[in-house]
């Protein structure tokens, strides 16, 4: 039976895990830490319990797939709890609170501003034509320029306007930069601002007001322990406690990797961490041509997030999720992407699970999470002096605009920064999406799934084709997985 070690156990390499052993391999994942998630595991401090990362759950059809591809049925072992309205978007003089329906989001644009609900309608057939010309494109491998000849990307080149932001695309649509900003926040999913988030990425925001956001009880986090649990119950390997040290390679392919505990010889590997650390730290330079150690340090990175969990011992009425919008937002934009160490007039988002989920704290208590996208570490920004200034801010902004002061209920506060995501989580620059999503670094300019500089390397995560982002690295895992034969057919 041929070998596979995936190294990471993030949601990409579960999901590469699955979907192997369902082919027929024997599957070994390595993780360095206790838990399994990466940067989307499960924190737990005193009796309050967090999502590490991602909290926004979007397009359940990608992980549906990942599960029936490995022989089994989502709905029978996660539960996505709805979310409505999306979330309460909170600017200087105004608060937007976006449904997954239509009609409803329609009246409440019609409603600020006269003409605007026609203009949302417009917005949303637009985007649902470019999605279903973007979606087969991204599911697909881009190894190579030649690929821009393919049937589909030919028919979505006419959507894609690579000359314009997707705050330019949604201007033609809106002239109230409130609803510009309601529907294109979401490029900071992909660790960019709006104003030079190519134009291709306005389909995120309605990938959320067609779908619309899901909680799973417990938290998002709870998806990587199931995966993980069904990937042992199935007869996979899972090495805790593990950490890949670097790789031994001859001939252009991985012979074997050493780890804290031992030495591991495999047929293929699967790296799951992130893209940029496993390049400079587990790969010797001389193995790497097309990203070479020089090309990988002058690429550009994602921002990166200070996160907050904060533990209260009150459950408030806040919204599911909320975003907390700058009074000046093009400017904390702007200085947001130059690495600028002004972190005056911010914006941050902040998570409220406990209205719904008792799971995550004491009874009467909750967890919340606060999330402010700040610049990566070449800012130099130090925040051990900066953080609980940052806290204070957010608190008093939220008590600005709820008339609620969550200050007086906080008995826990537990902080990871971006120098934490560099140093604790191997995150490259504490960037945490990754790769920035310019045009210059995705499709066949971005590390593809099968990494051509190593013959039996593969890649998955946020870091690769097709980018970051729990639904494209969940598709990473497929495209990755059918790189491989199916052994099991073969026995047939």
């Amino acid at each position: 039976m041929s070998k596979i070690c995936i190294i990471g156990a993030g949601p990409g390499g579960l999901s590469a895990g699955l979907l192997l052993l369902e082919k027929g391999y024997e599957v070994h994942i390595f993780e360095k830490d206790s838990l399994v998630g990466g940067r989307s595991k499960k924190l737990t401090f005193g009796e309050y319990k967090f999502d590490s990362g991602p909290t926004f759950f979007m397009h359940p059809p990608i992980l549906e797939e990942v599960f029936e591809k490995s022989g089994m049925k989502l709905g029978d072992h996660i539960n996505l709890i709805p979310i409505e309205p999306l979330y309460d978007l909170y600017f200087e003089n105004l608060k937007i609170s976006p449904s997954s329906d239509k009609d409803t989001t329609y009246k409440l644009f019609e409603n600020i501003q006269e003409g605007s609900g026609e203009a949302y309608l417009k917005w949303y057939d637009a985007q649902q034509y470019k999605f279903n010309k973007i979606m087969p494109i991204l599911k697909k491998p881009f190894p190579n320029v030649l690929h821009f000849l393919r049937t589909d990307v030919l028919r979505g080149s006419p959507v894609l306007h690579p000359f314009q932001s997707v705050f330019d695309r949604l201007n033609k649509f809106f002239s109230k930069e409130e609803f510009i900003h309601s529907l294109s926040f979401q490029a900071k999913y992909l660790g960019m601002s709006s104003y030079e988030a190519p134009s291709v990425f306005t389909f995120l925001s309605f990938l959320e007001h067609n779908g619309g956001l899901y909680h799973v009880e417990g938290g998002l986090n709870n998806i990587n322990e199931k995966m993980s649990q069904l990937f042992k119950e199935k007869g996979g390997f899972l090495h805790l406690n593990t950490e890949v040290k670097n790789f031994k390679i001859k001939n252009k392919k991985i012979v074997s990797f050493e780890t804290n505990n031992d030495t591991f010889v495999a047929d293929y590997f699967v790296v799951n961490a992130d893209f940029a650390y496993a390049m400079l730290n587990l790969v010797d330079k001389e193995h790497l041509k097309k990203f070479n150690h020089r090309k990988i340090n002058k690429m550009k990175y994602s921002v990166s997030a200070l996160m907050v969990y904060v533990g209260l011992d009150k459950v408030f009425d806040f919204n599911h999720h909320n975003v907390f919008f700058s009074k000046d937002y093009e400017k904390y934009l702007r200085k947001l992407t130059s690495n600028s160490d002004d972190l005056n007039d911010m914006s941050f988002y902040m998570h409220n699970p406990s209205k719904i989920d008792s799971t995550l704290a004491p009874k009467n208590h909750s967890s919340i999470y606060l999330l402010m996208p700040v610049p990566n570490n070449d800012s130099g920004i130090d925040w051990e002096i900066h953080k609980e200034k940052m806290l204070k801010y957010m608190c008093n902004t939220i008590k600005t605009k709820t008339n609620i002061d969550i200050s007086k209920n906080i008995k826990q506060v537990n902080f990871t920064t971006p120098l934490d995501w560099q140093v604790k989580y191997n995150v490259h620059k504490g960037a945490v999406f990754s790769l920035s999503h310019r045009f210059d670094q995705m499709l066949h300019k971005r590390p593809q799934n099968n990494f051509k500089d190593i013959d039996n390397m593969y890649l998955v995560g946020g870091g690769t084709h097709p980018g970051s982002g729990l639904p494209t690295i969940y598709q990473s895992a497929l495209i990755t997985s059918g790189y491989f034969k199916n052994l099991k057919n073969e026995k047939k």
